[in-house]
């Protein structure tokens, strides 16, 4: 069973916010970036056995289509959860289009 305090805490991470009021660089840190890193890589103990995406790839970021993304993103992936009950479509769109482009270009050499 799970404990009450859990379950409101659980409630609370999954609200979604008003699509000009979320920021999605913190949705990104703290649900993504579990996986994928804080800058991207991947290199997260999750990250590295799951074989989720490496943003910071520009190779892998070219191979990439935006609307495949954002249906990872919203409908999940493999092992990767989806996240349509947190984002809105626009909001992954949004996701896609500005924080995980900006994960490449901060890529130290």
């Amino acid at each position: 069973m799970i404990p009450r305090s859990t379950r409101l805490l659980l409630s609370i991470l999954c609200m979604s916010l008003p699509a000009g009021a979320r920021d999605l660089r913190a949705f990104f840190q703290e649900r993504c970036a579990v996986c994928h890193g804080h800058d991207g890589t991947g290199r997260r103990p999750n990250g590295g056995k799951l074989g989720g995406g490496i943003f910071t790839d520009p190779r892998w970021v070219a191979k990439q289509q935006e609307a495949d993304l954002v249906v990872s993103i919203l409908r999940g992936k493999g092992a990767m959860p989806g996240f349509g009950r947190q984002l809105s479509e626009s909001e992954a769109h949004r996701l896609v289009a500005s924080v995980i482009p900006s994960l490449a270009v901060r890529k130290k050499p």
